[in-house]
């Protein structure tokens, strides 16, 4: 015991339960690792049980499973929030995946050969430390002049499940990622005047061309130089895409794949928000210049009246918090500098945090079985 708190030795810690640490943990399970996984929520999948009520995966079923375990064949193409859910709930089940939940890692630190990870009720020894905490995991709020004074509804898109409660209302939605539009798409339909705030050049893809997923040819060119990628890309949304400057989506010089690697930006994977734009019943704004009481001043100077400001601004990875020694690790958005593989330091893993152009889920059912089966080839029998 120290300080009231349990010590618990294992010889591989896998800190989060969603995804990603459901499949290191099946492939440790299989390989015959001695493993615990600590989740800071109190079910698996946390993150998606909060997620806005209409979401789907942008990636195709085939594509996004995790390892050993494909969808259910009566699942859709695109599977939705409560089915990934219950997929998620019977993988863990499937491979024996119970993890001590309620034990947030609260700070991190390598003594010797050994990472230590505290807990509020315990600390957690390991020889081999596997972070797993998710991509999108502390929400990202900007701030401006006057939002003090502003009088109106301020919140992030992880607060939002549904548009029941903003009928009649007047919002703004600050991004146009792909959980900016579809949220947008979202208030539309629930009676809401919708308006989106775009500060700079978007990428739009269609989710499909001529019945065929847009994933399939993304992951083809991820195979190849950027350049050429990027230009392949281009030429083929090219066809299909048109000229939406008008509108105020303005189509960026860099290409699909290069947004990706070097900015870390997914493209909006259009599902509907376009047209609505187009219609002329979602209006799009230029960026935000300052709050006012009931108003937002915008940078090409026209003022509007809004009720409610909702941010799909993002978000951080939260890691730097919790490994406050060691920052040499990050970069300046605060994601791992090495990821998918062993870090610098020996022992440590970051897993699933690389936004691959062929899909999330996909690239985290890779990085989960090169680091598992890793740590599996050293673990002593």
């Amino acid at each position: 015991m120290v300080d009231g708190r349990t010590e618990k030795e294992i010889h591989t810690l896998v800190v989060g339960g969603g995804p990603a640490g459901l499949a290191v943990g099946a492939v440790l399970r299989l390989g015959g690792v001695s493993f615990s996984i600590i989740e800071k929520n109190d079910k698996v999948g946390y993150a998606w049980h909060n997620h806005y009520e209409r979401v789907h995966l942008h990636t195709v079923k085939q594509l996004s499973a995790l390892p050993f375990m494909p969808f259910p064949k009566n699942y859709p193409r695109y599977v939705p929030r409560q089915l990934l859910i219950e997929y998620f709930e019977a993988y863990a089940k499937k491979f024996s995946l119970v993890p001590y939940f309620n034990q947030p890692a609260k700070s991190i630190h390598k003594e010797n050969d050994t990472w230590i990870t505290e807990t509020p009720e315990t600390i957690y020894k390991s020889k081999k430390l596997i972070l797993a905490t998710g991509y999108n995991h502390s929400p990202l709020k900007p701030t401006w002049d006057g939002m003090k004074e502003f009088q109106g509804q301020i919140l992030h898109s992880s607060d939002y499940r549904n548009g029941k409660s903003f009928l009649g209302k007047r919002v703004l939605v600050v991004g146009i990622g792909n959980t900016g539009g579809e949220i947008a798409i979202d208030l539309f339909e629930s009676g809401a005047k919708v308006s989106i705030s775009v500060r700079s050049p978007v990428r739009i893809v269609p989710r499909e061309i001529w019945g065929v997923p847009m994933q399939y040819s993304a992951l083809l060119f991820s195979f190849l130089p950027p350049k050429l990628g990027d230009y392949l890309s281009k030429t083929i949304l090219g066809f299909v895409v048109p000229d939406y400057s008008k509108y105020g989506l303005v189509t960026p010089n860099y290409g699909t794949i290069s947004q990706l690697k070097y900015q870390e930006k997914v493209p909006l994977i259009d599902i509907g928000t376009v047209s609505l734009i187009k219609q002329g019943v979602i209006s799009v704004v230029p960026e935000i210049q300052t709050f006012k009481k009931d108003s937002i001043l915008f940078k090409n100077g026209k003022e509007e009246k809004f009720d409610v400001v909702l941010l799909a601004t993002g978000y951080r990875s939260g890691l730097e918090s919790i490994m406050s020694g060691y920052s040499e690790l990050f970069n300046e958005k605060g994601y791992p500098k090495i990821r998918g593989s062993e870090s610098e330091l020996s022992g440590l893993y970051f897993l699933g945090f690389n936004n691959h152009v062929g899909g999330f889920l996909r690239n985290i059912g890779i990085e989960a079985k090169k680091i598992g089966k890793k740590i599996s080839k050293e673990y002593p029998n």
